[in-house]
């Protein structure tokens, strides 16, 4: 009980997931534990308060509890409705019905009982947002193969890369000079001496032919 009430504290703000039906209930009785607690100490210190002729510390003191009664109870209210929302949640319900509880006559003992049914696996009224959990998709079958019957895979055969040969650049071969004519000499037949050309260079006979 002491558990589920302190889930239901500081779960006091959360209206969103689930209650199951024993955190709940057990967390309800913790609370009306405690808002009868903080409802009788003001009430026993006034009424001291009272009941004694000198008890000014017994009037400032039940100021003070009824002070801290009003923001106890907003809370307390607050958690309570909070955990009624996770219950309807959890049992299959969207979170406005709660407000049957503002049917006259009826109400109270129709959300009483949607806060007591069990947890439901699919939503009851598909209305609205109930946070029901979908179904979800069953796992691949595990097939255990024995290293015997595991299919061997044969390697594929390493394609040797053939070498690029890179071509030699091709040298242009340089134009060849033109052999010059040989100067051919010849005697003169009136002087005697040797001559190119088609005269003498000494007496100026034309070549003979």
């Amino acid at each position: 009980m002491v558990q589920n009430t302190k889930i239901w504290i500081d779960k006091w703000k959360t209206f969103e997931g689930r209650a199951t039906r024993p955190e709940f209930w057990w967390g309800y009785l913790g609370i009306c534990l405690l808002t009868l607690v903080i409802s009788i100490i003001p009430c026993i210190l006034f009424g001291c308060a009272i009941g004694f002729e000198d008890s000014t510390i017994l009037w400032i003191l039940a100021v003070l509890s009824g002070i801290v009664y009003l923001p106890a109870t907003i809370f307390l209210l607050v958690a309570t409705i909070a955990a009624e929302v996770r219950r309807l949640r959890d049992a299959g319900f969207p979170w406005w019905v709660i407000f049957v509880s503002c049917i006259p006559s009826v109400g109270t003992v129709a959300l009483i009982v949607f806060l007591c049914l069990p947890t439901a696996e699919e939503p009851v009224i598909k209305v609205g947002n109930n946070d029901a959990p979908k179904a979800e998709p069953a796992p691949a079958p595990v097939v255990d193969v024995t290293p015997e019957e595991a299919p061997i895979v044969e390697e594929a055969p390493v394609v040797e890369a053939e070498p690029v040969v890179e071509e030699a650049p091709v040298i242009e071969e340089a134009p060849m000079a033109e052999e010059a004519p040989v100067a051919t000499t010849w005697k003169c037949p009136n002087c005697g001496s040797e001559s190119e050309g088609k005269f003498c260079g000494s007496c100026g006979t034309a070549k003979p032919e």
